[in-house]
């Protein structure tokens, strides 16, 4: 039996940085949008770019999910 250990380690990179990615990009989206909601509840208006920012990593997100499951789903492709 040969083990690719090459391929097997681009695997094991590729996993730890998508999966470390993704977790960080939501985070970023939860920071984003906790801002907006404080500035919003003590009574100043919202800025445009924690909004912006908020929606740019949830749905960069759900995109991911989205495109993993049409990796891991063979009816989809």
């Amino acid at each position: 039996m040969h083990i690719d250990w090459t391929a097997l380690a681009q695997v094991a990179l590729a996993s730890l940085l998508f999966g470390v990615g993704l977790v960080v990009l939501f985070a970023l989206g939860i920071t984003a949008w906790s801002r907006r909601a404080t500035a919003t509840d003590s009574g100043k208006p919202a800025s445009p770019v924690d909004t912006a920012v908020a929606s740019f990593s949830f749905a960069a997100c759900i995109a991911a999910v989205l495109y993993g499951l049409y990796l891991i789903i063979p009816q989809f492709h």
